[in-house]
């Protein structure tokens, strides 16, 4: 009898302690895996900072680049379209316009945000994402989330004699992931990037010509001498020689027989002159547009446009 109450002793402390053992060992893990909740779920939240930091600054430049060449300047309504005499543009046409711009913008902000590690050190990771279309980064739109068209908020229709601003918006969603190890955490964030559009002042332009000669009709030529940092446009046409430097955009209309007030302005014609060789559509400039180079006996003629 003492030997059996010995053993149902022993037996029962033995299993106690396994118990005890089991049970230290499950808080550990349960531990650990709540630390390693914290932290991911931490660094996603940061994900999130940095995203919004992104859409505040590099998205806002991207936009306005795009918006620049896909908004209209004349129109009543500057995306999508519509009766002029009406409070609002056509929805449909709105939401096709703002479509399209949320189609070439998503392929800028991938560039930008894709495969980029935003990690504070090694063995930790940050990734961001974010959805202006359906598919971002290769990767859908997280279970049970859509994206409703971009839409017309507020504004005017513009006319000769008003200036009216309109605003429009874009729904965006921003996926941020933190990890550690095999520990992934998401943070999302659903809303609206909205953008006000409206005719801007003149005062931006580093030059603004109609039409690009001197007083007494003679042709100017931007040179080796020429660097302006910011944006110039013509609505005729420029001139080249030798290596002249642009910080800002430059834009030109064509306009082949602009008149004197500024109300017509005949055919256009996309292009430029280079000096020595004559007029170049940008098709005939080499290797491109935005870079192009050619070379004659008066030199090499390659303007510099840093601003596109």
């Amino acid at each position: 009898m003492a030997l059996m109450v010995v053993l149902t002793t022993l037996i029962l402390v033995s299993g106690i302690g396994t118990l005890l053992f089991l049970r230290t060992l499950n808080e550990m893990r349960h531990s650990q895996l709540d630390e390693k909740i914290v932290q991911t779920l931490m660094l996603a939240r940061a994900g999130a900072l940095v995203g919004g930091g992104f859409l505040s600054g590099p998205l806002r430049d991207q936009l306005d680049a795009l918006v620049q060449g896909q908004a209209s300047t004349t129109s009543c309504w500057a995306l999508g379209g519509g009766d002029c005499s009406a409070q609002e543009p056509d929805p449909i046409l709105t939401a096709q316009a703002l479509n399209n711009l949320a189609r070439a913008l998503q392929d800028r902000v991938d560039q930008l945000t894709c495969n980029q590690d935003f990690s504070p050190e090694a063995g930790l990771s940050i990734t961001l994402r974010v959805h202006f279309t359906d598919s971002a980064c290769g990767q859908t739109l997280p279970t049970g989330i859509q994206l409703p068209p971009g839409r017309f908020v507020e504004g005017a229709p513009r006319s000769a004699n008003q200036a009216a601003t309109q605003t429009y918006a874009l729904p965006f969603v921003l996926v941020a992931q933190g990890g550690a190890g095999i520990y992934r955490r998401n943070v999302v964030v659903q809303g609206e990037y909205r953008f006000t559009l409206g005719r801007s002042s003149f005062a931006r332009y580093a030059l603004f010509t109609h039409i690009h000669t001197l007083p007494n009709g003679t042709d100017i030529w931007f040179t080796d001498g020429t660097l302006f940092d910011g944006p110039v446009h013509t609505n005729t046409y420029f001139r080249f020689y030798r290596r002249p430097w642009f910080g800002g955009p430059v834009t030109s209309a064509g306009c082949t027989n602009p008149s004197q007030d500024g109300q017509a302005c005949g055919s256009q014609r996309a292009g430029a002159y280079f000096y020595g060789q004559g007029f170049l559509s940008p098709t005939q400039m080499q290797p491109s547009p935005s870079a192009p180079v050619v070379t004659n006996r008066y030199g090499t003629h390659a303007p510099t446009f840093a601003g596109g």
